[in-house]
């Protein structure tokens, strides 16, 4: 990496200052390596690839038309039959995935319902409390009212018995 010294890196005895453009060239070059390994790479497995499918040996068929149909036949069977393995083991998965997807639904609505009812509850248990507040705070007051009643009325009487100063505020 070229790094030119700077002004004040000469003068004060500072380490070395990167130039913008020194930066770039690293950066560039970090990047072009980087792709060359990325490339190779890709390049080595592709010769890996291309050996396995063409080193392999494998007998030529030879003989008559009947023995060559037969082993075509019986190679397109195994053919068959593994596609219908696929073809099950997709189904079977589908059937698993909608399964799951059947009891996550219907798990969900339960816990809705279950949200739901709860909501319910805890609505008449507040209404009742709302309710047994109300006849309380009534009777407290129908309380105070006779209370009041009963003074005034004790009041009126002590005035009819003792007309003057019957409190004893009068000396």
């Amino acid at each position: 990496m070229n790094v030119r010294m700077g002004v004040l890196g000469e003068a004060t005895g500072y380490p070395n200052i990167p130039t913008r453009e020194s930066v770039q060239h690293y950066l560039h070059h970090l990047s072009k390596s980087t792709n060359d390994r990325i490339q190779s790479a890709v390049k080595h497995r592709k010769r890996a690839v291309y050996a396995r499918q063409h080193e392999s040996w494998s007998l030529p068929i030879y003989g008559n038309f009947a023995d060559r149909e037969q082993y075509m036949s019986t190679y397109r069977e195994y053919l068959k039959s593994q596609m219908e393995e696929k073809n099950w083991s997709k189904r079977h998965e589908f059937a698993k995935a909608l399964d799951r997807q059947q009891k996550t639904i219907s798990d969900t609505a339960a816990a809705e319902e279950a949200e739901r009812e709860a909501a319910i509850a805890k609505k008449r248990q507040n209404t009742v409390f709302r309710d047994e507040n109300k006849k309380m705070m009534e009777e407290i007051a129908e309380r105070k009212r006779a209370e009041l009643k009963s003074e005034l009325e004790q009041e009126r009487m002590l005035v009819k018995i003792d007309p003057i100063n019957w409190s004893r505020t009068l000396r």
